[in-house]
């Protein structure tokens, strides 16, 4: 495995999880050296990710961690007292995952130094100082140009003067999660709603259980420290029984306590810092969503680094791009998760629910009607390896605009169509003709959308 030899970098990212390594894969493919600051998750864990996330994950150059990945297994869930088996997810072995991880970044020519970042100064004039703490206790100090966080929760904050510190935060969570022994049988995960919270079940083909509780985490009923394991064992024994969902089996470690809140940092992006991941934004774990959320900030990151380190004069724009597509995937994914705790009606009074059923808002989490035209405006987009505006085509539900369908631009599309339904057609069909250039699968692409948007 390489390891980091030199005292300074371009770039340095910390956090050895899906998002760092994502962003560092992307920075080396521009040509800057990177080095990547990691330590060794603590304990074993597991997550259930998607298809579309191992798509993401493929997309980012992950082979060996894709590698790791298995076959996908049903997905239980008890909810508001019925059970239902609709979906399936990948069970992934962090500790294994993220090993590989690592093993694809030193392939992509990132150099790797364990550690932990303990301190950030700067910015200076020759850049930013992160000093490390070493496995063997030793600090090793480090200059770059840019430093990337990607720690996930457990980042401190580190605003700039004035910026606000967390203007998002979701009700007070806490996941109570541990590993059991159960007997070996069919992979499979599951979720089960209960008065307090919610229960989340992964058991693997061997018969690792990992059973995660999640709960209010300002509940003054959570007990001390020395009382959790046994306080987690009654909660289990009350579990109604559901489907599919065995949460029993020998503890094999104790009960681990993390901070499950979501939240969306404020200031997300600086000339010479940026979060990504779970620093940027930390979606409720209900989503089964996580390390999907963490790829959706860090694939786009790379370029706007890239803009702001050599194109002084789209800074702004690229701050902009960057803040505005987090949070609006913050709150999409917020959004989701209340409209699923809704759908629980069986305690209304409790705490857990109540809070949970109303935030982040009222707003909806999806349209009521088709999703319509809504104009075309010039946004900051991803062009290649920068972030510039372009005139996009504004929906209804992509707010943010979209800039290509089958990759064709939509603007020179959509600019200035007739009103009449008729003469609207025979427009767009010279258009089509000229941008698909006779590509069928394009011209079908393409079509789709417009009648999608009741524009053909």
């Amino acid at each position: 495995m390489t390891t980091i030899k030199n005292s300074s970098a371009d770039i340095i990212v910390a956090g050895g999880g899906p998002a760092g390594c994502t962003v560092a894969i992307g920075l080396r493919k521009l040509g800057y050296r990177v080095a990547l600051v990691h330590a060794p998750r603590p304990w074993q864990t597991c997550e259930g990710i998607s298809a579309r996330t191992c798509e993401g994950l493929r997309s980012a150059g992950m082979s060996q961690a894709l590698a790791t990945v298995p076959v996908a297994s049903p997905r239980n869930v008890c909810w508001n007292g019925e059970s239902s088996r609709a979906n399936t997810e990948h069970l992934v072995l962090r500790q294994s995952f993220d090993a590989a991880l690592l093993a694809d970044m030193a392939a992509a020519g990132v150099d790797l130094l364990p550690g932990r970042v303990r301190h950030l100064a700067g910015p200076e004039d020759d850049g930013m100082r992160v000093h490390i703490e070493t496995p063997g206790g030793a600090t090793k100090t480090l200059q770059c140009r840019f430093f990337v966080d990607a720690r996930g929760r457990a980042s401190p904050n580190r605003a700039s003067p004035g910026a606000e510190a967390n203007p998002m935060r979701g009700p007070e969570t806490v996941s109570l999660l541990q590993l059991r022994q159960g007997p070996p049988g069919v992979a499979c995960s599951g979720v089960s709603s209960f008065a307090d919270g919610w229960a989340w079940l992964a058991s693997t083909a061997d018969g690792l259980r990992f059973v995660q509780l999640t709960v209010t985490a300002d509940d003054n009923r959570l007990p001390k420290r020395g009382e959790l394991d046994r306080w987690f064992e009654r909660q289990l024994e009350l579990l109604q029984p559901a489907p599919g969902l065995e949460f029993s089996g020998k503890p094999l470690a104790e009960v681990i306590a993390r901070g499950s809140t979501s939240i969306l940092q404020g200031e997300l992006v600086s000339s010479n810092t940026m979060r990504v991941g779970d620093a940027a934004m930390a979606v409720d774990p209900l989503s089964g969503n996580g390390i999907f959320q963490s790829l959706s900030s860090a694939l786009v990151a790379p370029a706007v680094i890239n803009t702001l380190l050599h194109y002084p004069g789209e800074r702004a724009l690229a701050a902009r791009f960057y803040q505005d597509r987090v949070r609006h995937t913050f709150l999409r994914f917020a959004r989701m998760g209340r409209d699923f705790y809704r759908m629980e009606t069986r305690w209304p009074a409790a705490q857990f629910w109540r809070q949970r059923q109303g935030w982040p808002d009222q707003q909806p989490s999806h349209a009521d009607t088709a999703p319509t035209l809504l104009g075309i405006e010039s946004r900051p987009v991803v062009a290649a390896d920068r972030i510039c505006a372009r005139d996009v085509a504004i929906t209804s539900d992509q707010p943010l605009g979209v800039w290509h369908v089958g990759g064709v631009e939509l603007a020179p599309l959509l600019r200035d169509l007739p009103g009449l339904p008729e003469q609207r057609r025979l427009v767009l069909a010279s258009r089509l003709a000229t941008c698909c250039a006779g590509d069928p699968g394009k011209d079908a692409t393409l079509q789709a959308w417009l009648r999608r948007y009741r524009i053909l």
